[in-house]
């Protein structure tokens, strides 16, 4: 059972080898010859063969020859896909600390259900990023999950250079290595080689028990042991206290493993004292033991002292840190001891594990606290753990793995038992993206709370009620989950009044999603209305996850609003507050404000800096939740690979998150990224390539069924289409659809769409002959763009803009040269960068922050423009020259900026402008 805060460290790291051990220096002599030059090492024998000790001492001396180790100790909760694999990629973070990062965030954000397509890249990245290495594997009879081996099974048949594996199992191992066999790549240590020689029986007598035995003795000792080190150890134990030759006693002992359980009641058991026997029975459930944990269990003050003691009576306990603070007994002696307790008292079994459960819950480890509560059968106990940890853990921390395990375990008659349970369930299930499930179990809330049923919760009406708006809540969300924006706004704004204020958490969860479904639909001021609220709402609920999403919400909306600085601002704040929530630079919520930031540097053409980013943000394409990160996450990482002339790896990219759209049955996201595919086929010149994707993906015009299309994406493939229609050379048609959306009812006229409607418009005049038109569309764009440096939907349109970039600077006379300022920086790095030559950075003043509160827009950007000019004192014949427009137009537009401001001049213009920090 994973844990989102953290993972149970004594599992990633060895026992503590005890001073006393014997040698088994020739085995780990004959394995680390193979493992200095990469290959496989098994070692399986039955409980008890001292695997873990050999493993141990395998693992220490490969760290002294100074090659890399990392260690993962195996229980039964490993078989498990995601928990296998979070606690394999923090094991191999031990040998490289930056491995799959973006695996692990997706990960602790949701669960993946993909879990070969995540293994296949855990394979690619060992292959990467790991070299001469060397990963232990204990205790992998536990493992027999189908995914997992495979993984494994790929791993030892395409194993990286210089890599190796040492695996322990108490059974036969279920994976495929006959190759590595053949090619004596392979040690297998089995049981004869781990048993003791004669020597060895004597030295580990000595050593742990002070015993002497003779010769004689040692061979009957053989004889009925075989050299199995835990029937030597019984007998060492037993002869402590055994008053009689040494002969009777090792008789007495026959065989293995049938005579193990009647020999440690009769012989080990019996022969302790009974504080420490009691000591013994009542520690047994726990899993991991400190001395704070079994005072709870036993209700013993005394029990540091106990443990310590059986620690020196070398009673089957072993140290899993170097600190002395968390031990364990050896799980056969663990196995014995909680059947004979079951056996002796069954009730007092509950009690120690219902104890340990509550002493793990106040400590902070809610997950173990419910497994004990589970493993004791004690269901009303673990609803009640379930119940005060669920909501917390599914809807503030975003841990909807931990949740759903639980629930799995939790047998299905108690999920109705509380609401808390059933919402926080459907919660997680909705962020999982299991949708259905989701929208049945918060239906099935609604209908018990409408029901006589709800009685059975024993809610008061106002309770009643409270817990009827959460579960509506929930729905509301998973529509917003399932990219059902029409259902999300519907629901969402009916629920919305019927909240009190009281509720913060609730107002964030629908603000979200009334923010997420307009953005959906480019609804940009609605977006940004919600997106604020709930940044405001999901802080005073404490709930980060809820203002991290406004916040990135928010961004989106500015990114597309060509507000890039005010984005730039957002973004590093919810930076800001993943550190100061000590969440780590790879959290869900840094991983947000990763991707608007490589949002923004793509924007801005600054594609090194979009690198940067990139890395947190790219672990997005694998999360399960709204897809609107997936596609920010896809988007940014095929153009970043196209600014690098790696085109098939950019379509590559897109394509895979097409499969991934269709699977998961997401159709806006399935559009958008077709449309991506298309549009960056398009910006390389090649049409046929961008029809055939149109072809694939069913979106030429013939094929397009409108009604199943949103406004947005309608309006986006009427740019697509244009864009085909300019590369085919047919530039009217083009001209008519781009004049449309420029034009048409609703057009957007601020932001990158608009600014790539603008800029294929100016190419569809500048093709049918109509160069001062088409150099006055392109001069407008670029004044909308310059100040934020918003170079990327004019770069989209390609080399074709070449020309009229060329013109447009040569028109432009020197007098109103001098004033442009960024319009002409944007002008030559556009010619730069499209021409192929070396090009630098965008300018650094683009990227200063500003607030994020906007200033009210009472000038157009050409008016801005034209107040610069007036500024650097240019005349009406100027002014009309530089900004390729008639006079009667720049006296019109100077007409307007006075009425703003006003003023009645050109000089009283400025000043105004200067006193307002216009200019």
């Amino acid at each position: 059972m994973v844990q989102q805060e953290d993972l149970i460290a004594s599992k990633l790291e060895p026992p503590v080898r005890d001073a006393r051990a014997i040698s088994r220096a020739a085995l780990a002599e004959t394995a680390r010859d193979l493992l200095r030059a990469g290959g496989l090492v098994t070692v399986v024998a039955p409980g008890g063969s001292g695997k873990s000790s050999l493993m141990t001492e395998l693992h220490q001396a490969v760290a002294q020859e100074q090659i890399d180790a990392s260690w993962l100790g195996l229980d039964a909760q490993d078989n498990d896909p995601a928990t296998f694999a979070l606690y394999f990629i923090r094991a191999v973070q031990a040998i490289e600390p930056r491995f799959a990062r973006d695996e692990q965030t997706a990960l602790r954000a949701n669960p993946v259900r993909d879990f070969d397509a995540l293994f296949d890249l855990l394979h690619s990245r060992l292959g990467q990023s790991v070299r001469h290495a060397v990963i232990f594997l204990d205790d992998f009879q536990h493992i027999s999950d189908q995914q997992i081996l495979r993984f494994l099974n790929r791993l030892l048949a395409q194993r990286p250079s210089g890599l190796s594996l040492v695996l322990a199992s108490r059974h036969e191992l279920p994976l495929e290595y006959a190759r590595l066999l053949v090619a004596g790549q392979v040690v297998e240590i089995g049981p004869e080689s781990l048993n003791f020689s004669h020597a060895e029986m004597s030295t580990f007598l000595e050593r742990y028990h002070a015993v002497q035995l003779s010769e004689s003795d040692l061979q009957a000792l053989d004889d009925s042991t075989e050299g199995w080190p835990t029937g030597v150890q019984l007998i060492g134990l037993a002869l402590r206290r055994h008053k009689g030759p040494a002969a009777d006693l090792i008789h007495s002992f026959s065989g293995r493993d049938r005579d193990l359980t009647r020999y440690l009641v009769e012989s080990i058991l019996k022969l302790q004292p009974e504080r420490v026997r009691q000591f013994l029975l009542q520690t047994s459930p726990l899993r991991r033991m400190s001395a704070d944990l079994c005072i709870a269990t036993t209700g013993n003050s005394d029990a540091p002292a106990l443990l310590e003691q059986v620690g020196q009576a070398n009673l089957f306990l072993i140290s899993l840190d170097r600190e002395g603070r968390w031990f364990r007994y050896h799980h056969l002696f663990a196995e014995f001891l909680q059947s004979e307790f079951r056996r002796r008292d069954d009730a007092g079994f509950r009690q120690t594990c219902l104890r340990a459960a509550n002493w793990c819950e106040t400590r902070g480890y809610p997950s173990e606290a419910v497994r004990y509560a589970l493993e004791a059968e004690q269901f009303e106990q673990a609803v009640d753990l379930i119940a005060r940890n669920a909501m917390r853990v599914s809807m503030f921390d975003g841990d909807h793995y931990t949740v759903r395990d639980w629930m799995r375990n939790l047998p299905e008659a108690y999920h109705l038992h509380r609401p808390e349970i059933l919402l926080s369930h459907a919660w997680s299930c909705a962020f999982s993206r299991d949708t259905q499930h989701a929208l049945a179990l918060s239906q099935q809330a609604i209908d018990l709370l409408d029901s006589e049923e709800a009685s059975t919760w024993s809610l008061s009406e106002e309770a009643r009620e409270r817990w009827l708006l959460w579960a509506l809540n929930v729905q509301a969300a998973t529509h917003a989950c399932s990219d059902d924006i029409e259902d999300c706004i519907r629901r969402s704004a009916a629920l919305l009044p019927r909240v009190p204020d009281s509720e913060p958490f609730l107002l964030a969860t629908l603000a979200n999603c009334l923010s997420y479904s307009y953005f959906a639909r480019r609804e940009f001021e609605d977006s940004r209305h919600y997106a604020l609220m709930s940044h405001e709402q999901g802080h005073r609920a404490d709930a980060h996850y809820l203002s991290a999403w406004g916040d990135f919400l928010h961004g989106l909306t500015l990114v597309e609003s060509g507000n890039l600085n005010a984005a730039g601002e957002l973004a590093r704040s919810v930076q800001k507050d993943s550190e100061g929530l000590g969440l780590g630079q790879r959290s869900y919520v840094a991983g947000l404000a990763a991707l608007l930031s490589a949002s923004i540097a793509i924007q801005r053409g600054d594609f090194a800096t979009t690198a940067e980013h990139i890395d947190v943000g790219r672990a997005f394409k694998d999360i399960f939740g709204p897809v609107q990160p997936q596609l920010v996450a896809l988007q940014n990482e095929a153009r970043l690979h196209v600014s690098r002339q790696q085109t098939e790896k950019a379509y590559e990219v897109l394509r895979d998150g097409q499969v991934a759209a269709l699977r998961e049955q997401h159709r806006r996201l399935y559009v958008a990224l077709a449309v991506e595919e298309a549009a960056l086929q398009l910006t390389a010149d090649d049409v046929e390539r961008a029809r055939n994707t149109l072809r694939r993906t069913g979106l030429l015009p013939a094929d397009r069924k409108s009604n199943s299309l949103s406004r947005a994406q309608r309006d986006g493939l009427k740019l697509l289409d244009a864009g085909v229609h300019l590369a085919e050379g047919d530039a009217r048609p083009a001209l008519r659809l781009l004049t449309s959306l420029q034009q048409g009812r609703g057009a957007e006229t601020r932001g990158g769409f608009a600014l790539a409607v603008t800029t294929h418009r100016a190419i569809a005049l500048w093709d049918i002959g109509s160069e001062k038109e088409a150099a006055r569309q392109l001069d407008r764009a670029l004044v909308a763009a310059a100040d934020e440096f918003h170079v990327y939907p004019i770069l989209s349109a390609g080399k074709k803009l070449l020309p009229l970039l060329d013109y447009l600077a040569e028109k432009r006379p020197a007098a109103a040269s001098e004033s442009l300022g960024p319009v002409l920086e944007l002008q030559n790095w556009l010619r730069d960068y499209l021409g192929g030559s070396t090009h630098g950075p965008p300018p650094t003043g683009a990227s200063a922050p500003q607030s994020v509160t906007e200033r009210p827009e009472i000038l157009t950007s050409r008016e801005l423009e034209i107040l610069r000019h007036l500024q650097a004192g240019l005349t009406n014949r100027q002014l009309a020259d530089g900004l390729i427009l008639s006079v009667p137009t720049v006296k019109w537009h100077l007409h307007n900026i006075y009425s703003k401001l006003g003023v009645g001049n050109r000089g009283a213009a400025v000043a105004a402008a200067l006193r307002q920090n216009i200019l």
